[in-house]
């Protein structure tokens, strides 16, 4: 475990221009380059049990950042669709943001659609909602990633829970690309017009 202060001659390389983050999408890919990292140390070695709750963690909070960087791209056409809240107990679950996701989408497959492309939505939510009920099992409030036990005290695992972390991160990567082409593929489609 390290323990030592960062070389003088590093130190540059820690300087961070936090301040360009300034939407979903930039926060989530620093969460999904975070996950990338992760993923390739365990790959390299590193033990799983020494990284597993944070990277199902940044699992988690990267496709919230994913979904309401699309949601509050996908607002400003849908008027017809509630807007999300952005604080509140729902503005953190990723149900609620892939139910507003969908609605959006179901908004957008009324106009001319390919069959190729509906049949690929079709395809991505289902293999979304394949990953969000595993992540909802384990992780219902956003809390049993983050904290050993609830506010009273009682454990979130028991001792001998166990499970497969490389099945949620394939299932992480297989719906990579709904999250972050979907918008290109409606505007492809011409369903929305780019953002200027």
């Amino acid at each position: 475990m390290r323990q030592k202060p960062i070389e003088k001659k590093k130190r540059y390389k820690f300087e961070s221009y936090i301040g360009w983050n300034q939407n979903c999408w930039r926060y989530y890919v620093q969460y999904k380059e975070a996950v990338d990292k992760l993923v390739g140390l365990v790959e390299s070695g590193t033990p799983i049990d020494t990284v597993s709750l944070p990277l199902l963690f940044l699992t988690r909070h990267s496709l919230e950042l994913g979904l309401k960087a699309n949601i509050l791209r996908f607002e400003g056409v849908n008027a017809d669709v509630e807007k999300i809240k952005l604080s509140g107990s729902k503005a953190h679950s990723v149900e609620y943001l892939f139910e507003q996701f969908k609605k959006h989408l179901k908004v957008f497959l009324k106009k001319k659609v390919s069959q190729e492309t509906r049949n690929k939505i079709a395809e991505y939510q289902k293999e979304f909602e394949s990953l969000k009920k595993i992540l909802h099992d384990l992780d219902k409030g956003s809390f049993n990633f983050r904290y050993p036990f609830n506010t009273s005290k009682v454990s979130n695992f028991e001792w001998n829970d166990k499970i497969q972390v490389a099945d949620i991160i394939d299932m992480y990567y297989k719906i990579q690309p709904f999250l972050l082409f979907t918008e290109n593929v409606l505007i492809k489609e011409g369903v929305i017009e780019p953002e200027t």
